[in-house]
């Protein structure tokens, strides 16, 4: 288990989280893939998250309501529980095409908490008085089924959902600024790495999904948890519920020491 303090902090300001068991690897494995992403990080953080500010067992909507920024931080922390500091990454040059192996570090992607502020910001953009409040999951589920289809109008399905009564049509020029002050009010949302090729010097920018790239990697651990199972309820003669209840690395730890009693080096 860890404490978390988030980010944004409204309006909940810190979390208690506790790393994905077995039973949670394989509905990611089973029905995780089927899922849109926002939906699949609610529905993960759900499972995961022990208490979120004085709510202890948490709902599900408080977690579809979290910001966005908060949501992705409680899954870097999600992703340090369960699999360690070093997030490895693989991408490939838009200049030449070239792999590029990248190790990233989990206290390097997570934004510094700030003091809470109000769940409600007004800002005058091109001579509009605008009130807001910040993405959320709930609006990233909400626009996801239009972003397959629409980009643009699932983005503006999120912008004016985050914008109080009444919704008058904002000129481009405003709706342009006023994702930008979102985005300096809850930087953790939306993470870019900024980039050099060290085979040809390019310089480029990318964008981090912490809640993809943590499904991918839980997702690929997934496809040997079935076999673990096998060998710890064949030697330890436990059942495949207390075998699944337990967390990623207890059971692997369980799978070294059978590894080591058994004189194989490597019983998984």
């Amino acid at each position: 288990m860890v404490a978390v303090t988030l980010p944004v902090g409204v309006p909940h300001p810190d979390a208690e989280l506790r790393p994905p068991t077995g039973e949670d690897e394989a509905w990611l494995l089973e029905t995780g893939g089927s899922l849109l992403p926002a939906r699949r990080t609610t529905l993960l953080l759900h499972r995961c998250l022990l208490r979120l500010g004085p709510l202890a067992p948490v709902p599900l909507e408080a977690v579809r309501s979290l910001p966005v920024g908060d949501r992705e931080a409680l899954l870097l922390h999600l992703r340090r529980l369960t699999l360690g500091e070093v997030v490895s990454c693989v991408l490939r040059c838009p200049g030449c095409g070239e792999r590029m192996d990248l190790d990233l570090q989990v206290r390097d992607l997570l934004v510094a908490p700030t003091i809470p502020g109000p769940e409600r910001h007004e800002a005058v953009l091109d001579g509009h008085r605008v009130c807001f409040r910040l993405p959320n999951g709930g609006d990233q589920e909400e626009a996801a089924e239009l972003a397959r289809i629409d980009p643009d109008a699932a983005a503006d399905l999120l912008l004016h959902r985050c914008v109080g009564e009444p919704q008058e049509d904002l000129p481009s020029s405003a709706a342009e600024r006023l994702s930008g002050l979102m985005a300096e009010l809850d930087p953790q949302a939306e993470l870019t790495l900024e980039l050099i090729c060290p085979a040809c010097g390019h310089a480029f920018s990318t964008i981090f999904d912490a809640g993809s790239h943590l499904f991918q990697e839980l997702r690929h651990q997934g496809l040997r948890l079935y076999r673990e199972v096998h060998l710890l309820a064949f030697h330890y003669h436990w059942s495949e519920r207390e075998i699944l209840e337990m967390p990623a690395r207890k059971r692997r730890l369980y799978l070294d020491l059978l590894a080591d009693a058994l004189g194989e080096g490597g019983a998984r």
